[in-house]
């Protein structure tokens, strides 16, 4: 699982970040996550558990949702093949089975976030396919609790 955090900040960190002014790195550290890139231009930072690995970035600026969301999937590694997407009222949602280790990536980009022009995204990794219900369920755990970072 660590092996698949690591891949993916990599696909992370190939793309243009800006850092939110606004974000509480206490609360952060509090809640387990570990600033992994901290610039003027990027903040990526990501946690894992015993059932996921979470790895976030924070766009800020003139940046939308759905750019963000096909910017990802079109840098996806080839080890992680893309299974299917959907939209929900919250978030677009990107499913990948990965073929080295046999677990699951879903990409997570909220359509809103409580701090304007912050687009906040995820993957969210973890060795179980989630049904939908727990998908929708972990998505908006995750989505909450990096929200409670922004002032």
């Amino acid at each position: 699982m660590k092996k698949i955090i690591l891949g993916l900040f990599l696909i992370l960190g190939a793309m243009s970040f800006a850092l939110p002014k606004n974000l509480d790195a206490n609360k952060l550290k509090k809640a387990g996550y570990e600033v992994v890139r901290d610039e003027d231009s990027a903040v990526i930072f990501g946690k894992s558990t015993d059932d996921a690995g979470i790895t976030v970035a924070l766009f800020l600026g003139d940046i939308n949702a759905k750019g963000v969301n096909d910017s990802i999937k079109a840098t996806a590694p080839k080890n992680q093949k893309f299974l299917s997407s959907k939209e929900t009222k919250r978030a677009y949602i990107s499913k990948y089975k990965d073929t080295q280790y046999n677990g699951f990536t879903y990409s997570v980009v909220a359509k809103n976030s409580k701090s304007k022009g912050t687009v906040i995204s995820f993957l969210y990794m973890t060795d179980k396919e989630l049904k939908d219900a727990d998908l929708d369920k972990a998505i908006d755990k995750t989505v909450n609790e990096i929200e409670s970072f922004l002032k």
